[in-house]
């Protein structure tokens, strides 16, 4: 007789390429201080929720959002750096607060080139925030 556990996984939010959280530019996503995760580095626009569960927040300038899982986890998906300055231009949320999401739902369409224009990363932080 064994103990099954419920396997807790989280899938990338945006086509790209995943790398350690600490490559990110910024001392609290990198340093864990938010949660601990991953990051990815988007080649397009498209951003998707990254579990099953329920869109917890959106931030007005729909660079974060926060995902609470069917399993109990808390995922914060933190759009670029230093993108709360941009007064969300460039960013077009797809979701909002209280709806159900499923692994892959569309969550925000984000121009990359427009961030990466105004000289700030387009990195992108998947944490984990009551792990």
């Amino acid at each position: 007789m064994g103990i099954f556990r419920k396997q807790k996984c989280l899938y990338a939010v945006c086509n790209g390429r995943s790398t350690n959280i600490s490559e990110i530019p910024d001392e609290a996503l990198a340093g864990g201080m938010l949660g601990i995760g991953f990051a990815m580095e988007p080649t397009d626009g498209a951003f998707c929720s990254p579990a099953d569960g329920r869109v917890e927040s959106v931030a007005e300038t729909g660079h974060a959002y926060t995902i609470h899982t069917d399993e109990g986890l808390d995922v914060l998906v933190h759009i670029g750096v230093d993108t709360v300055g941009l007064h969300g231009e460039g960013f077009e949320p797809l979701v909002q607060g209280g709806q159900k999401v499923r692994a892959g739902t569309p969550l925000a369409r984000v121009n990359i080139e427009f961030i990466k224009s105004k000289g700030l990363p387009a990195m992108t932080a998947v944490l984990v925030t009551n792990p």
